[in-house]
């Protein structure tokens, strides 16, 4: 593929693009669903880059409960700050469903040896989006109860007054740090007080104001 397409790689110079397939090894590769990309503890100096198909990224409890942290359904990087510090995983990550994986190998030793400004802004570029990310996810769940949890992810997330859910239900729970049916019930609750509709994995928000003063 061409690299470009990578966020971390776009506008990099002819140049630059040859120097760093002179310099890794980068392997396209098929995860079959349900394989494990890599485990919690694993050291790993590859980043990863989801070219088709589906990945979640979950922490195990020891209850050995999961919980999903991230799933990826569109073109995606990930595993680039471990493979960056060479730190062991604290999650693991497997594959939906079958999928095509860009794997680029001894990332550290790429950005240090790659002396490119694009290069390094495109990769703190990077980093600042996750930061932002994972902040909003924060401050979702930091909210008191799942209504107030709800309307703040509906809120964030809605586009035109819809929000379309690239997760399960119950990846979506796991999310919002609750089960299922407690979700599913919550859910129900809100469209009965004319908050929400819902129509498969697409909900349309009725009530902004009402939405927002939940929270």
């Amino acid at each position: 593929m061409n690299l470009r397409e990578i966020p971390i790689f776009k506008n990099l110079s002819d140049e630059e693009i040859r120097e760093i397939e002179k310099s890794t090894n980068i392997e396209e590769k098929i995860f079959p669903k349900a394989s494990h990309i890599f485990k919690e503890g694993d050291i790993k100096d590859d980043f990863y880059y989801l070219i088709q198909g589906s990945v979640k990224v979950y922490k195990v409890d020891p209850e050995g409960k999961r919980y999903i942290i991230a799933s990826f359904t569109k073109p995606a990087i990930f595993g680039e700050v471990y493979a960056y510090l060479k730190e062991p995983f604290d999650f693991w990550a497997e594959a939906d469903k079958e999928s095509k994986i860009l794997v680029i190998s001894d990332f550290r030793g790429l950005m240090a040896k790659i002396q490119s400004r694009t290069l390094l802004l495109n990769f703190t570029d990077l980093l600042a989006r996750k930061s932002l990310t994972l902040s909003k996810k924060n401050q979702i769940n930091s909210k008191t109860s799942l209504k107030q949890k709800i309307a703040a992810y509906l809120i964030e997330n809605e586009k035109e007054g819809k929000v379309h859910l690239e997760t399960s239900r119950e990846e979506w729970a796991d999310y919002l740090a609750t089960t299922r049916p407690s979700l599913s019930r919550s859910l129900s609750l809100m469209a009965k007080d004319g908050l929400i509709s819902i129509e498969d994995r697409q909900i349309e928000i009725k009530n902004k104001n009402a939405l927002a003063n939940l929270i």
